[in-house]
């Protein structure tokens, strides 16, 4: 093993231990990311299988396989009994599964495209019968495309206000609209699903992540947006989370049509240092091979030391909403209100007392409002037409909302 940071040619035996210790989970709930969205009585089981039989990071592949072709195998029994509400379970969990086993694919090509092929199989047999419309899309973009899938709510009539989201580093296109109950669907929002550069089957065909190139995507994903019918872009917002913070904030801060952008779990330290060298090694993997410079750990530092947002931010102009961690182990906190402030338009911070990036081990998190919830709600406001805020809060230990000096 040549490419890759140092880091992570010379610590691979810690990984491989610390997930021997903290399982699977060891980095990020990525088992709940995928999972939970599938909301069926297996996805525990699943969740349980995976999380017991993974040691180290060899085994990721092939365990996580092996539950997508039992999946498989389960969509395709229900198929033939006459059950197609029960296929279209399996099938969503299989492409979930699928999405999840590409996550330490950096240096096999063949197999990083075969599971994406089987993942985007799932999930178009799983949108064949869901009951809303799901459109496989490919949106031009320079000489490739980027993937997208594009959710339109069941009976809606356009034109509709409509959702540009992304995920983050591990978190496909696939995670985010649920297989049933998804908020954005419920409140008649169409949702535009995309892998950006970078990202899941993106970078699988070669359209690599670049400090500055989220911008020309959302030049071309804005322009797909304002040609689609079903479309009110006089009602567009955006969301991203994790480093799709980063990028869904460059997209807002060049493309003014948005009502508003929510981003969480921010990642807002400049050149991102500490996820780089004080972070779990596999962040460092994983995105110099989102950058196309797995061979070149030099190349991808100079890249991400322009990973900025403030030149941006200071013309933004979009109504902002930022939700997070104040114990972020990922990415500073204290970053956050810094680039905020200089959003001359009205912006919202939210942070959980305690929480970390993914605010999974906080009490604030438990008792406090969904950061979720802020998400959805804060978003709705904009295409309702209710007029955006500046807001700094704190969600202490015990659940309370409080209100922090103003950020300016």
């Amino acid at each position: 093993m040549s490419g890759g940071p140092r880091r992570w040619r010379e610590q691979r035996w810690l990984v491989d231990e610390t997930i021997r210790t903290q399982t699977i989970e060891f980095d990020q709930p990525r088992l709940v990311y995928h999972l939970a969205p599938v909301a069926d009585d297996l996805a525990g089981a699943d969740m349980g299988v995976i999380r017991n039989a993974v040691k180290k990071v060899a085994d990721h592949v092939p365990v996580v396989r092996a539950v997508a072709e039992r999946r498989e195998r389960r969509a395709r029994q229900a198929e033939d009994s006459g059950h197609p509400e029960s296929a279209g379970a399996h099938w969503y969990a299989a492409a979930q599964l699928w999405s999840m086993a590409c996550w330490p694919v950096w240096e096999d090509d063949v197999l990083a495209h075969d599971l994406d092929d089987r993942k985007n199989a799932a999930y178009l047999a799983w949108g064949a019968g869901a009951p809303h419309t799901v459109e496989r899309v490919d949106v031009p973009f320079g000489d490739r495309t980027l993937p997208a899938w594009f959710h339109v709510p069941a009976g809606a009539q356009g034109p509709l206000p409509t959702l540009l989201a992304c995920g983050g580093m591990d978190a496909p296109r696939e995670v985010v609209v649920s297989r049933v109950g998804d908020p954005w669907l419920e409140r008649g929002f169409a949702v535009l699903a995309v892998d950006g550069p970078g990202q899941g089957e993106a970078a699988i065909h070669g359209v690599h992540v670049t400090d500055t190139n989220w911008i020309d995507a959302g030049e071309a994903l804005v322009a797909w947006l304002r040609a689609r019918s079903e479309v009110d872009d006089d009602r567009l917002v955006c969301t991203g989370t994790s480093f799709g913070s980063f990028w869904m904030s460059q997209v807002a801060a060049t493309q003014p049509v948005f009502r508003g952008c929510s981003v969480a779990l921010p990642v807002f330290e400049p050149g991102a240092r500490t996820l780089w060298e004080s972070a779990a090694p596999t962040f460092k993997a994983r995105h110099m091979w989102m950058a196309g410079a797995w061979d070149d750990e030099a190349a991808f530092d100079r890249m991400v030391a322009g990973y900025d947002l403030r030149p941006l931010v200071e013309g933004m102009g979009v109504p902002w909403q930022v939700v997070g961690g104040a114990a972020d182990e990922l990415s500073p906190s204290w970053w956050v209100p810094e680039v905020a402030r200089l959003n001359p338009a009205p912006t919202s911070v939210t942070s959980y007392a305690g929480g970390r990036h993914s605010m999974t081990e906080t009490p604030a998190a438990a008792l406090g409002p969904s950061w979720r919830g802020l998400t959805v709600d804060w978003l709705h406001d904009r295409v309702l037409g209710r007029p955006a805020a500046d807001e700094h809060r704190l969600v202490t230990p015990t659940g309370e909302l409080v209100d922090l000096p103003p950020l300016r």
